[in-house]
């Protein structure tokens, strides 16, 4: 009987040794991006623990665990990958970071700040809050997708088809057709970019559902034109270069419901 108090007694000193000693269960986490326009945190990492990309705060996901009260000292590792959509580069980025003092345990909010630091907050207001004990610093609504489309092919499959076989016919004279019809793929590559950018940054202001894919759509008609004009240079004689009609004009009306402001 003895020997069983004194079994109950010391594992019950035990868990409150743990309980004292052991970091606080995993809050959720979200990270704020205040980067340019042209510039996007596009996912991020706090003590090895993912957090996706970072935006306005609306997304969140599990944190890591962090002590139950702050002490001095108390850091976490911050990586995270930073897409320059202007220059099409990317590049990564490491630091210690202090985590801000906070008195109850909270959300892990951090900050990607516009002159390139971090900073770390926990608590259970969020940034917009008038009481959020973090940064205040402006939260921009971008969209770098439309405003500094990337260097993607934008081509259909059977639009590609066409391409290849253009290519190799333009290129079947030329001393090394290989490095030809790879220097005219490429070549198409970045005009379809230029297309891009010149018709879905128009897009990226309009802020309905409807508005917005009817942009998009307009964009993409007007990009696919613009491709067909090329393709008509090249091969005149395509049956579709016969019924080709000119480019959409770029100035044409676009919805204005929900463009903000």
């Amino acid at each position: 009987m003895v020997e069983r108090v004194r079994r109950s007694w010391f594992l019950a000193f035990v868990f409150a040794v743990m309980a004292v000693l052991s970091p606080a269960a995993s809050a959720s986490m979200s990270g704020i991006d205040h980067l340019a326009d042209n510039l996007s945190v596009t996912d991020f990492w706090v003590n090895g623990t993912g957090g996706f990309q970072a935006g306005q705060g609306g997304r969140s996901a599990p944190g890591p665990a962090l002590p139950e009260k702050w002490h001095p000292g108390l850091t976490v590792h911050v990586a995270w990958d930073v897409r320059d959509w202007q220059r099409d580069k990317g590049s990564r980025h490491e630091a210690d970071v202090p985590v801000d003092p906070y008195t109850e345990d909270g959300d892990l909010w951090v900050h990607f700040l516009a002159n390139g630091t971090v900073r770390v907050v926990v608590s259970n207001m969020g940034p917009r809050s008038p009481i959020y004990p973090g940064p205040h610093d402006p939260i921009p609504d971008k969209n770098p997708w439309d405003m500094y489309p990337p260097r993607i092919d934008w081509r259909s499959w059977n639009e590609r088809g066409k391409d290849i076989a253009i290519g190799k016919q333009v290129c079947a004279a030329a001393p090394d057709p290989g490095a030809c019809t790879d220097a005219l793929w490429e070549k198409q590559i970045d005009d379809q970019r230029t297309d891009a950018r010149r018709y879905l940054p128009r897009c990226a202001r309009i802020k309905t559902r409807y508005g917005y894919e009817e942009c998009e759509t307009q964009a993409e008609e007007s990009m696919r034109a613009a491709r067909l004009a090329r393709r008509c240079q090249l091969a005149p004689d395509l049956a579709e270069c016969a019924e080709h009609k000119a480019e959409p004009d770029a100035s044409k009306p676009i919805p204005t419901a929900g463009i903000a402001r």
